[in-house]
């Protein structure tokens, strides 16, 4: 993308080796590549610094841009396909994904995914009814 925009992009990876599975894995690239499309589409940013890692029992995801910051009202606009999908696929893990934007200051996604099984995830919910 770097090549293609005018946007300057640092990927921050973390030091130690992660090991995700391959959907895990899947997950996570297509929610930073989707996060990164808005980016170039919408942001007007010059910079976007991408920072992946593992903290105690999931991996963090942060993606952060110098553009004119996402709008309230576009963080739930039922159109923002994008977004929704977003959300959808770190919810499918147990995750989350959190879009802060500050008009002018630019855009911070932050995606967390548990690093438990998909199936330990569902024994866990049953357990806690």
């Amino acid at each position: 993308m770097g090549k293609r925009t005018e946007i300057r992009f640092e990927f921050k990876p973390s030091t130690e080796e992660i090991v995700l599975d391959r959907d895990r894995s899947t997950t996570v690239f297509r929610i930073c590549q989707e996060a990164l499309t808005n980016v170039v589409r919408h942001a007007n940013a010059s910079k976007v610094k991408i920072i992946l890692k593992e903290e105690p029992g999931r991996i963090v995801l942060r993606i952060s841009d110098n553009g004119k910051g996402i709008e309230e009202e576009q963080l739930s606009d039922p159109k923002a396909f994008g977004l929704i999908g977003m959300r959808e696929r770190a919810r499918f893990w147990g995750g989350d994904v959190k879009i802060n934007g500050r008009s002018g200051k630019g855009t911070v996604v932050i995606v967390n995914i548990p690093l438990i099984g998909r199936g330990e995830l569902d024994a866990e919910d049953t357990d806690s009814r």
